[in-house]
């Protein structure tokens, strides 16, 4: 079946494209983007006062599975990742098993093809469990579809472990993605900038592949990897929601003790390096916006040593738009850049364009939408939410993946959701 949608205004960040246009979809592919289409058989969308975008990109994402399928599934954060707008999630592979070996990458995504609703991508890990000594297979776990390497939650401390890691990660043209904070991260003593230097140091320089900073938090880690631009070595970063809208003057406390939907890692900085996290993200020293989700249950979060995470695949889009772009920090189309275009070139991964002959997957968004975040509604199972009761501008009113309607926000249309 054809799909038309109509009226709306059109933004595609890589061709500069910005008009009120008409783009049809035949057979899970853009077929036309022109003014007037006209559609003889077929679903009408009409997208007159809504955006429509590629479909947004999340390159940092917990899915829990396998191991942990009580905290969050691989139908449960497809489904949140729908409804928050987003056609596309790569996972860390910090799950139990971790996804170390080629046979773990594989049935990963066979399982992914049979329940997600959206593409899923997975990356594997750099080294072997996760233990920081010994190199994962590389050339079989991107045979077998990993889109790139990372220890996530741990920092690789040997170098010459990472040099063999870059040396093999070359042949193949996929990025290594660090975690540069310690697991639990070390009170008053933030090691994220010691860890981003070590490794464009002893690392970067010497050897030529591309290295991407997960989640980065401190001015000091904006000043270094805007040094390592200007050196001209391959590097990308990206940062977190909760780090550019929230610093430490803003955790609340029950009976004394820190909330734990504040506990992150890394964790909530000072004002100041927030204000530096914003001016990196308009001077495009950060490269990404990603949500670091990572669920866990009500009862984990309100033990007596809670994990660190929170969940953020339903609220990204509104905190974006309602924290960046209707102040200024961002223009409407350098935010849909970070989490379109950007985060599927570092990846080398299909999307993140509107184009003839490309995949439909698509986000529409309604800029006027004011709604109230509720984690009780959540598709996620992670209620681990420091946003709780917040009110943002801005939503996904529809997710578009491969041409079929997965959500639908918009009346008299309904999502396979």
């Amino acid at each position: 079946m054809e799909l038309l949608i109509k009226n709306g205004r059109v933004l595609d960040p890589f061709s500069n494209l910005d008009q009120t246009l008409d783009l049809l979809i035949t057979e899970n592919k853009i077929a036309s983007i022109a003014p007037e289409i006209e559609l003889k058989k077929g679903k009408i969308i009409d997208a007159a006062n809504k955006i429509v975008v590629p479909g947004l990109i999340d390159i940092h994402v917990h899915a829990r599975e396998p191991g942990q399928r009580y905290k969050e599934t691989i139908s449960s954060v497809s489904r949140a990742a729908a409804s928050g707008g987003f056609t596309t999630i790569v996972c860390a592979p910090n799950t139990f098993p971790p996804i170390d070996s080629p046979k773990r990458v594989k049935n990963l995504l066979r399982l992914a093809q049979r329940r997600s609703f959206v593409n899923f991508y997975t990356y594997a890990c750099i080294t072997k469990g996760m233990k920081g000594k010994e190199v994962v297979n590389v050339k079989g776990v991107v045979k077998e579809g990993a889109s790139g390497l990372t220890d996530d939650g741990f920092p690789v401390r040997d170098m010459k472990v990472m040099r063999k890691a870059a040396k093999a990660v070359r042949e193949f043209n996929i990025p290594i993605c660090l975690h540069c904070e310690e697991t639990p991260p070390l009170p008053n003593k933030p090691l994220e900038a010691k860890y981003i230097r070590a490794y464009l140091q002893f690392v970067l320089s010497k050897i030529p592949f591309h290295c991407h900073f997960f989640h980065i938090t401190l001015a000091e880690s904006v000043d270094l990897i805007a040094e390592a631009k200007r050196k001209g070595l391959s590097c990308s970063a990206e940062v977190a929601p909760h780090h550019f809208t929230l610093s430490e003057r803003d955790i609340k406390r029950v009976e004394g003790k820190i909330d734990p939907n504040f506990l992150v890692n890394p964790p909530l900085r000072s004002p100041d390096d927030v204000q530096a996290i914003k001016e990196g993200l308009k001077n495009n020293i950060i490269d990404v916006i990603a949500s670091d989700h990572a669920p866990h249950t009500k009862r984990e979060k309100n033990s007596a040593k809670p994990p660190y995470g929170i969940i953020g695949l339903e609220t990204t889009l509104g905190i974006v738009l309602t924290h960046l772009v209707e102040p200024g920090v961002l223009s409407l189309k350098e935010a849909i850049r970070k989490m379109t275009y950007t985060p599927a070139k570092i990846l080398g991964i299909k999307g993140g364009r509107l184009a003839i002959g490309f995949p439909a997957d698509i986000t529409i968004i309604d800029p006027e939408g004011e709604w109230t975040v509720d984690p009780r509604e959540f598709k996620s199972k992670g209620r681990n939410c420091p946003f709780a009761g917040w009110r943002l501008k801005g939503r996904a009113v529809m997710t578009i993946v491969r041409g079929k309607i997965v959500m639908s926000r918009m009346r008299g249309i309904r999502g396979r959701l």
